[in-house]
């Protein structure tokens, strides 16, 4: 809430900045930058911050494609002062009627290297400055590895199975349908387009479609006491032992074979181990992979979790009951043909609200577009090693 605030303020005071535009090189521009990315969850380093933001929002509009494209999901309160700096830059460029830089916003939006959240702000200004053109880009998002782009071109394939259906043209509607389901992600477009397809007469496997690791081994409670439990390094990230028995926060435990039938892949941890407070679980499986090659880990986790590939920590974020959806977190790992390990740790808090009590996650592996892979589970037993 401070922050928020802060930053209502700091817009406020812009809002009649009458100074000129401030031309920076790249190097500039990033290091200006810098005091925000240094900026704590308890607004640790704001003065400084508060002086690099001023100088952003007075940058010419030519320096915005650089600036969005900082903006990333996984740094929350640098993206949230960032996202107000560049608000301030066009809103004051159109007060001024200065044109702002489309094709290169144009080209940022199509640069599926870059950071999906600053991919999103980027298109949602080029809709302000040139509706048409932002438009015509909608149909290239279904492929996109941006979920937050490939929701705008699976509502227009909803749309446009909707005027097929009611047009008679049940089996133009099956294939819109399918190819919009190929690539949604989100809940309530992945329902809509279920019920649909099985109203006209399709079969709809999602845990198969989506990719789903639905089997895995899990044990638990390790300590968590004051959220120490998250950089603890507890036996199982040292060496899994399937048949190994570890002494855990109430006494001795062994890894339990569990099986989820939740149609999104969802492991309720609470269901498998207990209901625990200021706890940490692990969660192995290992799968078959037909082929070698570069994939991605997608999982969703309402707490904190890290993912670990074959020992190696690929994926870690420290923050509890912040919501869990469908691929939240992403993470790119490198198969082996054959046999790949993957493990999870995820950390339970000692919040007592009724909306802090579930411990749950979901993980799929895709490939870059967010399609799943081929993949077994293996078998196993004994030692990971």
């Amino acid at each position: 809430m401070r922050i928020t605030a802060l930053l209502l303020a700091l817009v406020v005071c812009l809002g009649t900045n009458a100074l000129a535009w401030v031309q920076e090189s790249s190097e500039n521009v990033s290091k200006i930058l810098e005091p925000i990315r240094k900026v704590g969850k308890s607004g640790l380093g704001n003065i400084e911050a508060q002086k690099a933001w001023k100088q952003i929002a007075n940058l010419s509009p030519d320096a915005l494609p650089e600036v969005i494209a900082a903006m990333d999901a996984s740094q929350p309160v640098f993206s949230n002062w960032l996202r107000s700096a560049i608000n301030a830059i066009v809103e004051k460029a159109n007060r001024n009627t200065k044109a702002l830089p489309l094709e290169k916003i144009t080209a940022l939006v199509k640069d599926t290297s870059k950071p999906a959240l600053g991919r999103k702000l980027a298109f949602e200004i080029l809709q302000s400055a040139d509706k048409d053109k932002a438009q015509s880009l909608i149909p290239s998002f279904i492929t996109d590895p941006a979920a937050e782009l490939r929701r705008e071109a699976i509502a227009l394939l909803i749309e446009e199975g909707s005027t097929q259906k009611k047009g008679k043209k049940d089996s133009e509607a099956k294939a819109t349908y399918r190819k919009a389901f190929m690539s949604a992600s989100d809940k309530d477009q992945v329902d809509t387009l279920a019920k649909e397809l099985k109203g006209l007469g399709e079969t709809v496997d999602l845990p198969a479609h989506f990719g789903f690791v639905r089997t895995w081994y899990l044990v638990g409670p390790f300590d968590n006491t004051k959220n120490k439990g998250f950089d603890m390094p507890y036996p199982p990230e040292k060496d899994v032992k399937l048949d190994a028995s570890y002494e855990g926060k109430e006494g001795a435990i062994k890894w339990i074979d569990f099986t989820t039938e939740d149609s999104y892949g969802i492991i309720d941890i609470n269901k498998v181990l207990g209901k625990k407070k200021e706890a940490t679980a692990y969660a192995f499986t290992r799968i078959n992979s037909p082929a070698e090659g570069t994939v991605y880990v997608r999982a969703g986790c309402i707490t904190s979790l890290k993912i670990f590939h074959d020992g190696k920590q690929i994926f870690a974020r420290d923050e509890y009951h912040h919501g869990m959806t469908m691929d939240q977190h992403s993470a790119p790992i490198h198969l082996k043909k054959g046999v790949n390990d993957i493990l999870l740790k995820i950390c339970q808090n000692n919040q007592t609200e009724s909306w802090a009590q579930k411990w749950e996650f979901q993980l799929r592996l895709t490939d870059f577009a967010g399609v799943k892979i081929p993949y077994t589970i293996a078998k196993q037993k004994g030692s990971a090693k």
